[in-house]
C-alpha cells in the first residue's frame, strides 16, 4: 500500500504523463480531444430522440438520463478495459526507470478523467436544453464520482497484473464489459424491468457506481444502497490491490 500511496503523492508526474497520452493521440488534429465531445454529442442527439420512443418516455425525461448514463459508461468501460494493457503498454518505461507501477494505472485513470471532462460539455448542453435541475446536488456529485474513480483505480491494479502474466485475459475482460453494457441500466431505467428480474440491477455493483453520480446529476439522491454497495466494492478492491500488487510488483518487469 505505500507504493500505492507514494505514486498518489506524485501528481505531477503520472498528470504530466497523461496530458503527454491525449497531445500524442490527438496530434495534429485541428479539434483534438474535442472530436470525442462532438461524436459523444451526435450518439446522445441521434440514439437520444430513438430510444425514448421505443420506451415511451418523454425526451426531456430521458433525454438526460441517457446521457449522463452514456458520458459516465463511456469513462468506466474504457477505464476497465485500457486497465488491461496499463503495464504493458508502458514496458519501455518500466523496464528502464524505476516508478511505482500504480503510477501507471494512474495515468491511465487522469487520462480517462481528462476524457470525461471533454464529455461533460455533452451533459452541460442537455442541461441547458431541457434545464432539468441538477447544480444543488453538485457536491453529491463531486462525491459520488470521487468514490467510482477511486473504486476503479483500485480495480485496475489486479487486472492489470493479471493481464500482464496473462495476456488472454485482456479480450475476456473487453468481452465481458460489452456484454455488461446491457445488463447496466444506461440507456434504459430498473424501473421496466418485470420484479422477477429486478436482481439484475440489484445485484449488479455498475448499477450501483452509476447511481451514486447519476442520480444527483438528475436532480435526485442515490439510494442507501448503493452507496453501501460503493463503498463496499471500494474497500474490497483496495484491500485486493495492495495484495496483488505487494505480491508481484517484483515479477511485473519479466513479465512483460
Amino acid at each position: 500500500m505505500s507504493e500505492i500511496i507514494q505514486s498518489f503523492r506524485a501528481t505531477q508526474q503520472w498528470w504530466t504523463l497523461a496530458v503527454f497520452d491525449i497531445r500524442q493521440r490527438y496530434r495534429r488534429s485541428t479539434l483534438g480531444p474535442l472530436w470525442i465531445t462532438l461524436s459523444t454529442g451526435i450518439m446522445v442527439a441521434a440514439l437520444g430522440f430513438l430510444w425514448s420512443s421505443l420506451f415511451k418516455m418523454p425526451i426531456a425525461e430521458f433525454m438526460p438520463y441517457f446521457a449522463s448514463g452514456l458520458i459516465l459508461w463511456t469513462f468506466m468501460s474504457s477505464q476497465i478495459n485500457e486497465a488491461c494493457t496499463a503495464y504493458t503498454q508502458y514496458e519501455g518505461y518500466i523496464k528502464q526507470i524505476n516508478l511505482p507501477l500504480p503510477l501507471y494505472v494512474l495515468r491511465v485513470c487522469s487520462r480517462n478523467i481528462i476524457l470525461l471532462a471533454h464529455n461533460i460539455i455533452v451533459f452541460v448542453v442537455v442541461w441547458a436544453v431541457f434545464g432539468f435541475s441538477w447544480l444543488p446536488n453538485l457536491p453529491m456529485v463531486v462525491l459520488g464520482f470521487m468514490v467510482m474513480a477511486l473504486t476503479l483505480f483500485f480495480f485496475s491494479i489486479p487486472i492489470a497484473v493479471l493481464c500482464t502474466r496473462f495476456r488472454d485475459i485482456s479480450p475476456i475482460v473487453q468481452s465481458i464489459t460489452q456484454i455488461l453494457y446491457f445488463f447496466t441500466p444506461v440507456m434504459w431505467q430498473a424501473k421496466i424491468l418485470p420484479a422477477h428480474y429486478q436482481w439484475v440491477v440489484d445485484y449488479n455493483p455498475l448499477h450501483h457506481l452509476f447511481e451514486i453520480v447519476r442520480a444527483p446529476m438528475l436532480g435526485q439522491l442515490a439510494a442507501v444502497e448503493s452507496w453501501v454497495w460503493s463503498f463496499v466494492l471500494l474497500i474490497v478492491f483496495a484491500a485486493l490491490a495492495s495484495f496483488m500488487h505487494t505480491r508481484y510488483r517484483k515479477r511485473v518487469a519479466y513479465w512483460l
